[in-house]
């Protein structure tokens, strides 16, 4: 519950659901380095005159979390960070939509321009938004087996600004914020008769017969599709293990399927990279070497050094003198896999080198042209918004 206002008759509640906190950065962001959150927030309503509550997804700019010395290409994290209180830029984006209360039907909310706010409501949500990875660890370090340390949660939270007036809920849609509002919140106005009703629904009573037929219905399409829902229950579980084993394997041997550790400049690269799409790649690297096996996909790019030997002869053909050959290349490999939403996002990269007579050095410098180059996603794909 992120917000609360208003005096009765014309209360205000906002929720916030913190599952899931999407990264809407746009290749066009190129200027500085921002980053595009955007968290689902709920506001419900209570005076008659205003919707019944309005789903908003609410897009935040955000200082980007890490950034990279294009010289030793080291990964720091940017200290500066968005607090509760703090003036945050923000717009409405797509999908946003009032359930208006006249008739209970859902109207679309246009996108909005970039605006500035100091509102509290926005700034805590902005805080959330932006400092996702932290909200997120501070929620599952507070989970011990069973039981929620909610004082550990609010512990950690309070770096942020936020406070232990915001409670943790177990709803997370639009609905059940808006039953929790008038059952919790506002139930002093439900039993005096004073919740606004034109639609007349929340007046009307379910005969038993209407109850009947609405279960019946529910039974039939709950058991019409209990195949598809057990199939693909199955699928997600074997999709979360195979991940779970992948990161735990990385996070504990720092190694490679080929038993290679991974370098310091695979790891910085993979920070940035991991999640993000093809396109991103080849909008930033070019066209690669393509190849796909099974369910994955391999971008290579190959940065190549060749010197042609030489001997020289004298005028009876004996060799005088000369200058050895050489050869040194290097390539940077994204391997992408399909997402959920069935779009290809980069799963792992990959950095190898070798070279014959050319000195570690002509390698070295390949491999960091090549780095270089990938890591100017930090630059293309954020940036303030326009």
């Amino acid at each position: 519950m992120l917000h609360y206002q208003g005096e009765p008759g014309d209360r205000e509640a906002y929720f916030a659901d913190v599952r899931t906190i999407s990264n809407r950065t746009s290749a066009e962001q190129m200027k500085e380095k921002t980053e595009i959150r955007e968290i689902v927030i709920t506001a419900v309503y209570e005076h008659p005159s205003k919707p019944e509550f309005v789903h908003m997804k609410l897009q935040f700019a955000c200082p980007i979390a890490f950034s990279m010395d294009m010289q030793s290409y080291k990964l720091t994290e940017n200290p500066r960070k968005i607090k509760a209180g703090d003036t945050v830029t923000f717009k409405l984006g797509e999908g946003s939509y009032t359930l208006r209360r006249a008739d209970l039907n859902s109207e679309p909310v246009p996108v909005s321009n970039w605006k500035t706010s100091t509102s509290s409501m926005l700034s805590k949500a902005g805080t959330i938004a932006c400092n996702h990875i932290e909200f997120d660890q501070a929620l599952h370090a507070a989970i011990h087996d069973t039981e929620f340390n909610m004082e550990a949660f609010y512990t950690r939270i309070s770096k942020l600004g936020l406070s232990s007036e915001m409670p943790l809920l177990g709803q997370s849609l639009s609905t059940e914020f808006l039953d929790f509002a008038w059952s919790q919140l506002w139930h002093d106005a439900v039993t005096a008769g004073r919740r606004p009703d034109p639609s007349g629904k929340w007046a009307k009573k379910v005969t038993p017969a209407e109850k009947l037929a609405a279960l019946k219905k529910l039974d039939e399409t709950q058991k019409r599709m209990q195949p598809e829902i057990e199939a693909a229950k199955q699928s997600l579980s074997n999709e979360i293990q195979k991940s779970q084993a992948e990161r735990s394997a990385r996070a504990t041997l720092a190694t490679r399927p080929d038993g290679k550790k991974m370098t310091p400049i695979e790891s910085n690269l993979l920070t940035l990279w991991r999640g993000r799409s093809e396109t991103e790649v080849i909008q930033v690297m070019g066209n690669p070497e393509f190849n796909q096996v099974g369910e994955s996909r391999f971008l290579r790019y190959t940065k190549y050094w060749e010197k042609s030997g030489l001997t020289a002869y004298n005028v009876r053909g004996e060799v005088i003198g000369g200058e050895v050959g050489g050869y040194a290349e290097c390539f940077v490999e994204f391997q992408t896999r399909q997402n959920m939403q069935g779009g290809w996002s980069v799963a792992d990269i990959l950095v190898r080198s070798d070279y014959e007579d050319a000195g570690l050095g002509r390698t070295k410098d390949l491999c960091q042209d090549l780095a270089s180059t990938a890591s100017r996603t930090l630059h293309l794909n954020t940036g303030k918004p326009s």
